[in-house]
């Protein structure tokens, strides 16, 4: 038992090593910070930019082999946020259980109701990107596995 419980361990740690991370948004510019604050996070982050939703979705249906961090905006013109996650939620389970949801918005309202929809997405954050949620995001991902 003590060896499984080890090995899970090292699965983990090497999962948390490998993080790659996701952004879907149509403003370059967010973007581009994203981009800087995840390489200046991680500077071994493998990072994809998708300026659309659609190629987003068909990255993550064909891609997507190892847990994923998604930054994804709600307002954008061809496909919205939420229109997103309903085509993400017709996909393989084992596809969707390697993406960690994280909306990322300039949006100044309540999601009640899509927090209820949507539940595993892990939080809503007000754009621009931060340090402090990426360390948030981190040391919720320790927690929940006891790494710290």
């Amino acid at each position: 038992m003590e060896q499984n419980l080890q090995s899970t361990y090292n699965i983990i740690i090497k999962a948390m090593d490998t993080f790659n991370y996701m952004v879907v948004d149509d403003d370059r510019t967010n973007n581009l910070i994203c981009q800087l604050m995840i390489q200046k996070f991680d500077a071994s982050a493998e990072i994809k930019l998708f300026l659309k939703p659609e190629e987003g979705l068909e990255y993550i249906e064909n891609y997507v082999d190892k847990p994923t961090v998604l930054f994804l905006d709600v307002n954008m013109p061809t496909m919205s946020g939420w229109e997103f996650l309903d085509q993400f939620l017709e996909f393989k389970p084992e596809v969707k259980e390697k993406l960690h949801i994280y909306i990322l918005t300039s949006a100044i309202q309540s999601f009640e109701k899509e927090k209820e929809t949507y539940p595993f997405v892990k939080k809503i954050l007000s754009k621009p990107l931060k340090k402090e949620y990426l360390i948030e995001m981190k040391n919720s991902f320790e927690n929940k596995y006891n790494l710290s």
